[in-house]
């Protein structure tokens, strides 16, 4: 009985020490959770620095934080443009090229040439109703020596009787008139009416028999005319009357052909200024004095020329000058020409003439490329005329008529 009571107190004792080991531990979890809640309070991470378009990589966790409320801002409204019609700018006049006249008939390394640069002073000439029509053609031709037997030996500029006066002929039945210098310097500058199939016939030198004997009586019955390019420089007073006589009866006219014309006169590259001023410059001054006017023609001694003369020609208000060239006939604004005169750049100082033992054949190649000329110029008549309306308000209105079915308004 005195053991029991020592036994039942030690394990009163065991139990209430058991009770405080389990007591101490509830306190120090719950220290140790206490802890850990104000250490993860306290530890706030900055996020680094970001563009507006990038977004922070989040860090792995073994918790599910607490979703945080970012407020939602939308991209830039950007409107769609509503479909509306596209206003169409009215077109402007664009002052394009026109076509020119092309023919495949021409010699090779022959190419026309325009002396008018401004398309609507061409234009206004070109349809003017009171000027000559497109596909107007003129015919130069060189003449020298016609003899009963014709050419002899090496001579390559005679033709004979009987050629000269079928040539003649012929021009006539194919409808050709001739013309004087003045009235195709009217027509090569300003389109002025001459025949539509035009001949300019030129004789070289002093020819004044052959004038009388061969060509007056041609020149009466036809009411042709007939230039002389005369060599003015070696001829006295008597010779003076002669040229004066002739001129008397009509149908001729006299223009420049040098002053001196021979073998140290002739233009080459190697010829001094003051030569070529005199042979153009001295003719002017002989046949006013002596026949009363002004030669407005300068014919080519032996065919020479270069830049030089040309611009010294010019100068001397020479209106047109003739080569020896046959290139082909003359269009208004449209002269045919080989690479020597396309160099020098001037070509109504530069033309070109057939050659008479050429002429009968060459009459009808100049009425094809007039008759083709013409053709195109139908063609092209109301384009070019409604470009001129669009793009020539300043220069004066055509007023040849157009059916208003062929019209084609604002087409430029």
């Amino acid at each position: 009985m005195g053991r029991r009571p020592l036994i039942l107190n030690r394990q009163r004792l065991a139990i209430c020490l058991a009770f405080l080991w389990l007591l101490s531990l509830a306190a120090c979890a719950q220290s140790a959770a206490s802890m850990d809640h104000r250490a993860g309070q306290g530890r706030k991470e900055t996020p680094a620095a970001v563009s507006p378009t990038e977004q922070p990589t989040e860090q792995p966790s073994d918790r599910t934080p607490t979703p945080t409320l970012t407020p939602f801002v939308p991209d830039p409204f950007t409107p769609t443009p509503t479909a509306s019609p596209t206003a169409q700018p009215t077109p402007s006049p664009t002052p394009i090229p026109l076509a020119r006249f092309e023919t495949d008939a021409l010699h090779q390394g022959v190419l026309p040439v325009s002396y008018i640069q401004d398309e609507c002073l061409y234009l206004e000439a070109r349809w003017n109703p009171d000027n000559a029509a497109p596909g107007t053609v003129v015919v130069p031709v060189m003449f020298h020596g016609i003899s009963v037997a014709g050419p002899r030996g090496n001579d390559n500029i005679t033709v004979s009787t009987a050629y000269f006066e079928a040539s003649m002929r012929k021009a006539r039945q194919l409808g050709f008139e001739t013309i004087s210098m003045q009235q195709l310097v009217d027509f090569l500058q300003h389109n002025a009416y001459i025949p539509p199939r035009s001949l300019l016939l030129i004789i070289d030198d002093r020819r004044l028999g052959t004038v009388r004997e061969h060509f007056l009586p041609v020149l009466k019955k036809y009411d042709w005319t007939l230039t002389l390019a005369y060599i003015t420089g070696v001829i006295n007073e008597q010779e003076w009357n002669q040229v004066r006589d002739v001129l008397a009866r009509g149908h001729t006219e006299v223009q420049a052909h040098g002053y001196l014309h021979n073998g140290e006169t002739y233009i080459t590259e190697w010829t001094s200024e003051e030569i070529i001023r005199n042979e153009l410059f001295a003719p002017i001054t002989a046949i006013k004095e002596h026949l009363g006017y002004r030669p407005i023609a300068f014919i080519w001694p032996g065919g020479n020329f270069n830049l030089l003369s040309v611009q010294i020609a010019r100068e001397a208000d020479y209106q047109v000058g003739f080569t020896v060239f046959a290139r082909g006939p003359l269009l208004f604004n449209w002269i045919p020409q080989g690479e020597a005169e396309r160099e020098i750049g001037d070509p109504l100082l530069t033309l070109p003439r057939y050659w008479s033992t050429t002429m009968f054949k060459n009459l009808d190649y100049a009425v094809e490329i007039g008759a083709s000329a013409a053709a195109q110029a139908e063609k092209q008549r109301v384009d070019e005329i409604n470009w001129y309306r669009s793009n020539c308000a300043d220069y004066p209105p055509l007023s040849i008529p157009i059916q208003s079915k062929e019209e084609v308004p604002d087409r430029w």
